[in-house]
């Protein structure tokens, strides 16, 4: 689920978040860190949530407009095949799914009823729903494409949901897209009775055992590469340059130095797409000019050592 640029994300937003203020310790960092990537896998989990609350609220749609004796004729306009996928009961009714819902979280949608029903409406209306409604016997490859794009046309393009994530936990606007993907794979792997396997942090023992060596030799060399950086940038004085960009600066020559199984090209492309994302216009421009000039004089002094499949 992680990726390793996203993992670089995590870090570097610690490291900012540090350099604003400096009284944060190491160890509080660390754990500031791991609260950070553990907080992409809560998202995953309340974007499940959010499927199994929308089906609650479809049941009591239907039974709403039963009893009120309205489109009974009509079980498309009841919303009754919704209550009749199986992929949507699957959702509501894991076990696995359903204990890790109770340790957090499991409420929040119960505060959100107004989006809840203007999603139930908009998808009721929709030619997505009008297709699904009709088929009489959906198979689970028709289920599974109805799921995926419900989620991908009616929910994750909504700016209700994306204000409601940025109100809670402002790090999961940055999660989001990387969620939406996994998600998406998740729902191609449910099976009606079965539990599809849900990420868990403990399984991505690499990825956070990379953030937290990236942290912490970051901060261990952190004056050492402070005056690398104000070395190779005389033209410019220190105020002048984003300082987004003498993070990411810094995290790269971390890596360049201190992360030998990692090539320099990595290195530098990860950078530099994160800084397209998260700095100026030009940054991009600015960060490639130092680090390709760094990685020369590294390489060329012997300062910068690479081992492993492909690497000098």
């Amino acid at each position: 689920m992680l990726t390793r640029r996203h993992v670089r994300i995590k870090v570097m937003q610690t490291l900012y978040a540090h350099n604003f203020n400096g009284a944060d310790d190491p160890k509080t960092l660390k754990a500031f860190l791991k609260s950070s990537i553990q907080k992409t896998f809560e998202l995953h989990l309340l974007l499940l949530a959010l499927l199994r609350a929308f089906r609650r609220h479809a049941q009591e749609q239907y039974l709403l407009k039963k009893q009120q004796q309205r489109f009974v004729e009509n079980p498309t306009a009841l919303g009754l095949p919704l209550l009749q996928h199986e992929l949507l009961v699957q959702l509501q009714e894991d076990v696995q799914l359903s204990k890790l819902l109770k340790r957090q979280y499991h409420k929040f949608w119960d505060l959100k009823f107004d989006y809840i029903h203007q999603l139930y409406n908009a998808l009721i209306e929709s030619p997505l729903y009008a297709e699904y409604a009709q088929l009489s016997s959906p198979s689970l490859v028709q289920q599974r494409q109805f799921l995926v794009e419900f989620y991908k046309t009616q929910i994750a393009p909504t700016d209700t949901l994306y204000e409601a994530l940025e109100e809670h936990q402002l790090t999961w606007t940055d999660d989001f897209p990387l969620v939406n993907t996994f998600l998406l794979k998740y729902f191609k792997q449910l099976t009606p009775g079965r539990s599809a396997p849900l990420p868990l942090l403990a399984e991505f023992k690499e990825e956070v055992q990379f953030a937290t060596a990236l942290l912490h030799q970051a901060l261990l060399h952190q004056e050492d590469i402070a005056a690398t950086v104000e070395g190779k940038t005389p033209n410019w004085e220190s105020d002048r340059i984003a300082e987004m960009d003498k993070m990411l600066l810094h995290l790269a020559i971390t890596e360049l130095l201190h992360f030998p199984q990692i090539p320099p090209k990595v290195t530098l492309n990860e950078y530099l797409e994160i800084a397209k994302d998260y700095s100026t216009p030009n940054s991009n421009i600015f960060i490639n000019g130092v680090l390709d000039k760094l990685a020369k004089e590294f390489e060329a002094s012997g300062q910068m050592v690479k081992k492993g499949r492909g690497l000098k």
